[in-house]
């Protein structure tokens, strides 16, 4: 099989692979990879302190504050607080930096990553796009 045809047997007209090297793609990811690593490191972080109070400073996780509400549950609820947090921030983020970006590699895509030797350089773009505007998964907001 060769890399042109696709496991169901059809002969895909977009070219990936430059589309993964293309500069748009790239910058893409990029700032994808960069939220994800800032946002893993919030969360772990947040967890490695809790679970450290947890296991090494018990008497203070038992002091009551608040009419009596114990410093660990208020902990451990700020766990739920910061994954909301870090939740809201990337659909707001995926909103206002992804999404246009994503339309941007979506859109020279459609204009430049057509591959050469199948013949779609004498057809137009327009037929070509919407395999490459191919509707993608994103969740409900």
């Amino acid at each position: 099989m060769t890399d042109r045809t696709a496991q169901d047997g059809r002969t895909d007209l977009v070219d990936w692979t430059r589309i993964e090297r293309s500069p748009e793609f790239r910058e893409l990811t990029s700032r994808r990879h960069r939220f994800i690593k800032g946002a893993a490191t919030v969360t772990f972080v947040s967890f490695a302190i809790y679970l450290g109070l947890a296991t090494f400073a018990t008497g203070f996780m038992g002091t009551t504050v608040l009419g009596g509400v114990p410093i660990a549950w208020l902990a451990a609820m700020s766990q739920v607080l910061v994954t909301w947090a870090v939740t809201w921030t990337y659909l707001r983020k995926a909103d206002r930096e992804f999404a246009p970006l994503e339309e941007r590699v979506r859109e020279s895509a459609g204009a430049r990553f057509m591959r050469d030797d199948d013949g779609a350089g004498s057809e137009p773009a327009t037929e070509a796009a919407p395999a490459a505007a191919a509707p993608t998964e994103r969740s409900a907001r």
